[in-house]
């Protein structure tokens, strides 16, 4: 809920239009009743009761006020924002709905430009009715402050007397001010005036999150929320916004703790999982985020981006199979998301599975045509399906932009020497390595081509390369192992174990990279 039940209702006044009623003994009492409800969380039966007055008192500002307030405690905002404004229009002298209206307003703290001035100039409306409202100088105050008018929003303050200065929210803001024209050490003692008075809110926190998120203190964030945990429970947003403050402080654990609080309080918010799936990559706790994202897509099943994303934590896992069938789902349900396609495509491509990979790689190319990735991707899968004419018409295009060009021209060379042309292919290599030394693929490829030319030391030293690069290169060893074989070196058998030891070793990674596992929500977060 924005606020305490007691904040929307406390204020309520008969509105001025409403004088006519003041003798009527019905109508005082009905808005007593409808109070009393409400207070005392009834809100269906002062609903009942509110409608049946409005019948029988139509455009009432204070009635419409009360409407509101129901609104906003039955989850309304849409609805209690109308009901507000009404009672506004009904009964222009009636602060309480001119209150109400700017706490709706201000609660997200993500106001547009002019929605933030209107604000403004409601709480200006209401200082012109009570020049010494208190709420209304501190409120205004904050706003002035979101649109960093922070010496603005000082003046405003000290309009309140010495006491009303010391009301938490008060300080909050003010803080934010000194902090926010230089004034450290002054910011820095109110900081701790805040966090040590024990009448601090998370209204009064939220009311100043959004200069704190502006400034990047994280730290104050959790400060000031961590002292209103410590006397009243938060709310499942203020969990969340304590959540995301610890995790910008470097504490992933505590953050963790604190998004599973959020998210049990309220499991129809998938933020603080999507946040949890987060901290948890962000940890390589990758089962952790699987288990998030797993919860996530049972209760949002028709969501595309927690499907891909599911599949890119289990890229990370190196499980093949379920990466394809999570991309796969996401593609399914959103099949013009550009990532979507080539994400998949790209994985398919990598699981030998290039000729299912093709239909995606050509509609990430047809949405995003100019992009080098999807340009390389498909010429890598038009290579591995041995469609080498396709595969060489886009590798020459690859060749031709700078991020893609190494790669490109490897396998242009790969191509070349299943053509035969083994001149041409050595200079699209040389080419290759020359553009980016670090590639034990083409150093590897490199070797087998001097290796079938005769070169056996330029095959040696080119293998080598790409050993040091990568020892566990199947293609290098292998064919290091060709090469032994072929000029008698004693190093064969040695070179046999090693190659045998590498073989099954890929062999287990391919099964376990295609096996099906079974992912179950984190303990704690079930509905």
């Amino acid at each position: 809920m924005p606020a305490l039940l007691a904040c929307w209702v406390g204020v309520f006044l008969i509105a001025p239009r409403a004088c006519a009623h003041e003798l009527n003994t019905v109508y005082r009492d009905t808005v007593l009743t409808i109070q009393k409800h409400i207070q005392e969380g009834d809100l269906d039966g002062a609903r009942t009761l509110l409608s049946a007055a409005l019948e029988r008192y139509p455009s009432d500002g204070g009635l419409e006020n009360l409407l509101g307030v129901i609104d906003i405690q039955q989850g309304d905002v849409t609805g209690a924002r109308q009901a507000f404004s009404e009672s506004i229009r009904h009964s222009p002298k009636l602060i309480s709905a001119y209150l109400n209206l700017g706490r709706l307003s201000m609660e997200d703290g993500s106001l547009r430009p002019a929605q933030l001035q209107e604000t403004i100039r409601q709480y200006e409306t209401v200082l012109q009715l009570d020049p010494d409202n208190s709420e209304a100088i501190i409120r205004l105050a904050a706003l002035l402050m979101w649109q960093s008018k922070y010496q603005a929003s000082l003046k405003t303050l000290s309009k309140l007397n010495s006491q009303e200065r010391q009301q938490p929210g008060a300080e909050a803001v003010a803080c934010l001010d000194e902090l926010s024209i230089g004034n450290k050490k002054a910011g820095d003692i109110i900081a701790a005036s805040v966090i040590s008075n024990a009448g601090l809110t998370e209204q009064d926190v939220m009311m100043v999150l959004p200069t704190l998120r502006a400034a990047h203190r994280a730290d104050l964030v959790e400060a000031f929320l961590s002292s209103v945990a410590a006397s009243e429970p938060l709310s499942p947003a203020g969990l969340r916004v304590l959540g995301l403050a610890q995790e910008a402080e470097g504490k992933p654990q505590k953050a963790r703790t604190t998004l599973e609080r959020a998210f049990a309080l309220d499991n129809s918010d998938l933020a603080p999982l999507e946040d949890l799936a987060r901290i948890a990559v962000a940890t390589q706790d990758y089962k952790g985020a699987l288990g998030y994202l797993a919860h996530a897509r049972d209760l949002q099943p028709n969501d595309a981006s927690l499907a891909y994303e599911f599949g890119v934590v289990c890229l990370k896992l190196h499980l093949l199979g379920e990466t394809i069938k999570a991309m796969g789902d996401a593609v399914k349900l959103a099949p013009n998301v550009p990532d979507y396609n080539l994400g998949i495509g790209t994985v398919l491509t990598f699981a030998q599975e290039s000729s299912q990979a093709l239909p995606y790689l050509k509609t990430y190319h047809q949405l995003r045509p100019t992009d080098p990735a999807g340009i390389l991707e498909l010429a890598i899968a038009y290579f591995e399906s041995n469609d080498l004419k396709n595969a060489s018409i886009w590798l020459n295009r690859a060749a031709r932009i700078p991020g893609t060009a190494a790669q490109a021209r490897y396998y242009l060379g790969s191509i070349l020497r299943r053509q035969g042309d083994m001149k041409d292919a050595v200079a699209q290599l040389s080419s290759s390595v020359a553009l980016n030394p670090d590639q034990p693929d083409t150093y590897a490829e490199l070797g087998e081509i001097y290796m079938e030319m005769g070169k056996y030391s330029e095959s040696q030293t080119e293998l080598n390369r790409a050993i040091a690069l990568n020892e566990t290169s199947y293609a290098a060893n292998l064919a290091l192992l060709q090469l032994y074989s072929r000029t008698g070196d004693a190093r064969r058998a040695e070179q046999l174990k090693v190659f045998e030891a590498i073989r099954e070793n890929n062999q287990e990674q391919y099964k376990e990279a295609m096996r099906v596992i079974e992912v179950r929500p984190r303990d704690g977060l079930h509905p």
